[in-house]
């Protein structure tokens, strides 16, 4: 399973992608954005059109993950506004829990 401990980047991926798009696709797919040693520990999540399916791809050293949830009464809160390198596992568990992680973070700063 997923180490959040070792994890060293988070990116959403904003893109449409096509949720029936398996392993070997996405793995086309990031090699030709990522190094070999940036995919790994690194935690890449794709969202459906509408937000009722989420896929994790990730790459530890015994190999290759690819974790799909679906929902089926109601939607993910992606963030409308996706920052580079700045989510950690935290936010992701947030959005994992159905939770908006921008509102979130508005919270604890103060806004």
């Amino acid at each position: 399973m997923i180490d959040y401990k070792r994890v060293r980047q988070i990116y959403f991926y904003s893109n449409e992608l096509d949720m029936r798009s398996g392993m070997k696709r996405i793995q086309m797919l990031l090699s030709v954005n990522f190094s070999p040693a940036e995919l790994l520990y690194s935690l890449f999540i794709f969202c459906s059109k509408n937000r009722k399916q989420i896929k994790i791809y990730y790459e530890d050293e015994f190999g290759s993950w690819l974790l799909i949830n679906k929902l089926n009464y109601s939607n993910f809160h992606w963030p409308r506004q996706i920052q580079t390198g700045s989510y950690d596992a935290s936010d992701l568990k947030l959005l994992l829990k159905g939770l908006k992680i921008m509102e979130e973070r508005q919270k604890e700063i103060g806004y």
